[in-house]
């Protein structure tokens, strides 16, 4: 009898572990906001109907020869992606019907596994005009602990992509430009807050100073670039003195 017990124990418990597998994979991957010109949007399907697109985002080539000492990574391209819109979110359709060539700030979802209602994994949630005046929340600046130590250092720009990735375990991943010098580069955020923070800058137009911290070795972040400061009224890094 406990020989039997102990079967089914060890068949429960594998029965749980499938199932949960099962439904991590089915989740979502990311989830974020990203500032991307309409393309194209129209409405397909005989049995699920649904509203699908195109958008256009910023990018870089990866395997692109540049000098990362000297901040010229990566040159900024474009990239056209598909995506979709449950037609019950209206307001989001009319929105990017009327934003052809448009920029707009988007909220999107990246479904692990694609949706038979929708015909891509990536679904459009939330769209919007960026606002020309900061948040108010925001205040002058946000600075936290930074997570490297083989360089620091502040560009001026803004934030062109943020969201949060992964299924196991998740991390911040992001696209940023440097308008001094018109380049791209991807960056991870360690910390939550700034990652907050960033994502409500991310509703303004204004720009700002982007700390940046090096790391030596990215861990389970996909990239070594870490922001630990956004800062609307002087260059990051600096020397901060009491009153």
């Amino acid at each position: 009898m406990k020989n039997l017990f102990n079967i089914f124990l060890y068949q429960l418990i594998l029965l749980i572990a499938f199932n949960s597998s099962s439904l991590l994979a089915i989740g979502t991957y990311a989830e974020g906001s990203v500032l991307a010109k309409i393309v194209q949007i129209e409405s397909r399907g005989l049995v699920f109907e649904s509203f699908e697109g195109l958008l256009e985002i910023s990018s870089y080539a990866q395997d692109e020869k540049c000098d990362e000492a000297k901040d010229e990574c990566f040159k900024l391209t474009k990239k056209q992606i598909e995506f979709s819109v449950r037609p019950q979110n209206a307001e989001v359709v009319n929105l990017l019907k009327k934003s052809i060539n448009a920029e707009l700030l988007i909220d999107y979802k990246i479904h692990r596994i694609k949706s038979i209602t929708l015909s891509s994994d990536f679904e459009v949630l939330a769209a919007k005009t960026q606002e020309t005046n900061v948040a108010p929340e925001l205040g002058e600046k946000l600075i936290v602990k930074k997570s490297g130590s083989k360089r620091n250092f502040s560009v001026y720009g803004r934030i062109l992509q943020l969201d949060y990735q992964g299924t196991f375990i998740g991390t911040y991943e992001g696209l940023y430009l440097d308008e001094t010098k018109g380049r791209i580069h991807p960056f991870s955020v360690t910390n939550e807050q700034i990652a907050k923070y960033a994502l409500t800058a991310m509703k303004s137009s204004t720009r700002f100073n982007i700390g940046i911290t090096v790391a030596f070795a990215t861990g389970f972040r996909k990239s070594d670039y870490d922001i630990f400061e956004i800062n609307y009224k002087a260059p990051a890094d600096g020397v901060y003195t009491p009153n």
